[in-house]
């Protein structure tokens, strides 16, 4: 099992923001990883930080649970809540995440707590707020 936290983070005043991703195996950071990104909001951070999430853990075809301190990514991924807004990212997150269902026997995407005592979603916090700054 592949334990995947991830976070996206954003100026809003600059409109510069950066995701920040944390692999995990039997307890173990495996990979991290962290981009910035200019002209976006704090929700394409967090679907980004998703998408690419999905890309890279499928590589390790084993079970993943994917954690999320984003609301709104998860409702739109669990809870069929409304993607009016940000379909391009929504279309590649469909394509993504139906190329890792062929490699990954089972994905759960779970909402956790964000600036929480959960130390591998704080690392990926810190990851997407350093990508963030200029």
């Amino acid at each position: 099992m592949i334990e995947v936290y991830t976070d996206g983070a954003c100026h809003g005043s600059t409109g510069i923001g950066g995701i920040g991703i944390v692999l995990i195996k039997d307890n173990k950071l495996v990979y991290q990883y962290n981009k910035q990104f200019t002209n976006t909001t704090n929700n394409r951070m967090e679907i980004t930080a998703i998408i690419y999430a999905l890309y890279i853990a499928c590589k390790f075809k084993d079970s993943i649970i994917l954690y999320s301190d984003s609301q709104y990514a998860i409702g739109c991924i669990t809870k069929n809540w409304n993607r009016k807004k940000n379909k391009d990212l929504w279309e590649k997150f469909n394509k993504v995440y139906q190329k890792t269902q062929t490699l990954c026997p089972n994905i759960k995407f779970e909402w956790v707590k964000g600036h929480s005592i959960n130390k591998f979603n704080n690392l990926a916090d810190t990851l997407a707020v350093e990508a963030s700054n200029i």
